[in-house]
């Protein structure tokens, strides 16, 4: 009986204490600025550069303010996923117009070699290249491979 008394009067102390430790931590607001300029209050103070204020944070806003900022917002949040798409999109056209060219690249590459060790080749129209006419050839692929392959004609 004299533990269940005992915890029973310690049962107000350490709410007390409890109590006391929230109120004191609830105390402190922080004001501080993040890189776009926004203005941001806190119970806890960010990693840098924050200043303890007296004052609470600005009032609510009344329900017609709310709504403008809501839709200030949304506006905000639909141009931002458009932008998004868009990169998106144009990340994906970059990448396929790449794919190309390693295609077109790797073409002239193959023509090229195909064209070095080879002793004697013809045309589409079926007729033997002459010298000139193979030299001629392989200027165009070596043109072709620094064009599709950046410049890198070695590979």
């Amino acid at each position: 009986m004299s533990a269940r008394l005992s915890s029973r009067r310690l049962l107000p102390v350490a709410l007390s204490l409890l109590l006391g430790v929230g109120l004191a931590k609830a105390g402190d607001i922080y004001r501080w600025t993040d890189a776009d300029g926004r203005v941001h209050y806190g119970d806890q103070p960010p990693p840098q550069g924050a200043q303890k204020v007296d004052a609470p944070p600005p009032p609510p806003l009344s329900p017609e303010e709310a709504e403008q900022r809501l839709e200030e917002i949304r506006a905000r949040n639909a141009a931002s996923a458009e932008a998004r798409a868009k990169a998106r999109e144009e990340r994906t056209k970059a990448e396929a117009q790449r794919e190309q060219r390693a295609a077109e690249c790797a073409a002239a590459r193959r023509q090229r070699d195909a064209m070095l060790a080879a002793q004697r080749i013809r045309g589409a129209d079926g007729q033997w290249y002459t010298g000139e006419q193979r030299l001629e050839k392989l200027r165009e692929l070596e043109k072709a491979i620094a064009e599709h392959c950046g410049g890198n004609a070695a590979r």
